[in-house]
């Protein structure tokens, strides 16, 4: 079952892309520009563990897959690329590395990478890993997060692996103390996997626990994650004065609205690559601190934007408000719907096309020619706020909504 994909890192390579082309000395942007490799070198490495992962457990329901997961405890961190988590609570945490010219493994345990033909030290990524499972270990305990049975916890059994990207070097030791069987190329985890399963002690089977059960405790674990946030002003000793517009790289133009995140000025943006590149949209002021986006289209006076969370739904099961939300797997992929907003204690969702307004909710059906949308030009309806300050008002309203939420005022 694949329960969280890998964050993408779109904005900050777009943000970063941004600040290269400003008037900054070389040192910094030699900085910005490593910074950029890394992230590129950082994504290819769990993109290519992720494929291979996915490959066999995404649709898996004994197996539990988490991509990207961070989690912070008393002051410390753990950013665990891969979690693959069983129903017997074996628990695999893979690192990814991806080293395009090699690596190389002592006899003492050493790790280096080639450069140019020539190795250069980095620290193990296994004893890393180690850290990382110490970490998620007491994490669970302290926050009693493991499932239990008669009261008591069903601890995990952790594995560490560490994953070379397929197309990588790879240098053991024939001999040596050191054991590094832990590290292997990716495409070579599942035949790795199926060996160890086989040789697993028969106690484990005492911890099995059913599908339903291992989606829920891995549901709750990612919704625990905690994205990374990287000031990369005060990494880069980028000065705020005066540059602030320009850094951003974006329009100097702030809209009436509020950052859904964290209630700052959003200012006008241009996507600089991908699909939408040239599309403009409403980022947060505050980024890269806080991320929150909106769309242009689906923006319009503070008015229209109140009426527009008016139309909100109730959960049918526990009557918090609802989310738009995105299906990411299965026959409905891509498909929006209502989500409850208390997910993953709450699972309550409704149709998109449940919540389009009815016929008694409006004060006429009559769609005109005089009154289009301002968002995508189809007909508006007469309708009327049911909730707020403005209950009882008459308002344009898109007759594509949901799915537009375009509103205008009744002159």
């Amino acid at each position: 079952m694949l329960i969280k994909e890998k964050d993408q890192n779109q904005q900050q390579i777009d943000y970063l892309t941004d600040l290269l082309d400003r008037d900054f000395p070389e040192v910094q942007k030699r900085l910005i520009e490593r910074e950029l490799k890394c992230l590129y070198s950082g994504d290819k490495g769990e993109e290519s563990s992720a494929y291979y992962l996915n490959f066999d457990f995404a649709n898996n329901k004994n197996w539990a897959l988490i991509h990207d997961l961070r989690i912070e405890h008393k002051g410390q961190v753990a950013q665990i690329d891969h979690l693959l988590i069983g129903r017997m609570m074996d628990c695999y945490v893979i690192e990814s590395k991806n080293f395009s010219s090699g690596v190389l493994i002592s006899d003492e345990g050493d790790f280096s990478y080639f450069y140019k033909n020539k190795p250069y030290a980095i620290p193990s990524p296994i004893e890393q890993n180690e850290r990382h499972i110490r970490l998620l270990d007491r994490f669970l305990s302290d926050n009693k997060l493991y499932p239990t049975r008669l009261g008591v916890a069903l601890k995990a059994d952790y594995r560490n692996i560490v994953l070379i990207s397929p197309g990588s070097r790879l240098t053991k030791p024939k001999k040596g103390l050191f054991d590094c069987s832990a590290v292997m190329k990716a495409d070579k985890f599942v035949s790795h996997f199926k060996k160890d399963i086989e040789t697993s002690p028969l106690s484990s089977i005492t911890k099995i626990m059913s599908s339903d059960s291992l989606m829920s405790f891995a549901e709750k674990l990612a919704f625990l994650h905690e994205p990374k946030v990287i000031d990369y002003k005060a990494k880069f000793s980028i000065d705020n004065n005066g540059v602030e517009n320009e850094v951003t790289g974006f329009a100097n133009a702030e809209s009436e609205q509020k950052c859904p995140e964290c209630q700052s000025d959003m200012v006008k943006r241009t996507v600089k690559k991908g699909k939408n590149i040239g599309r403009e949209f409403w980022g947060c002021s505050q980024y890269p601190k806080c991320k929150g986006i909106l769309d242009i289209k689906r923006t319009a006076t503070p008015e229209a934007a109140k009426q527009d969370a008016e139309a909100v739904p109730e959960c049918p099961k526990c009557s918090k408000p609802m989310a738009i939300r995105m299906a990411t797997k299965g026959e409905n992929k891509g498909n929006e719907f209502w989500g409850c907003s208390g997910f993953p204690e709450c699972k309550g969702t409704l149709k998109i096309e449940v919540v389009a307004e009815t016929e008694s909710d409006s004060v006429s059906e009559k769609n005109t020619d005089d009154v289009l949308c301002p968002s995508c030009n189809a007909p508006m309806v007469k309708r009327i706020s049911k909730k707020g300050d403005n209950a009882g008002k008459e308002f344009w309203g898109c007759s594509k909504f949901p799915k537009c939420r375009g509103v205008m005022s009744v002159k």
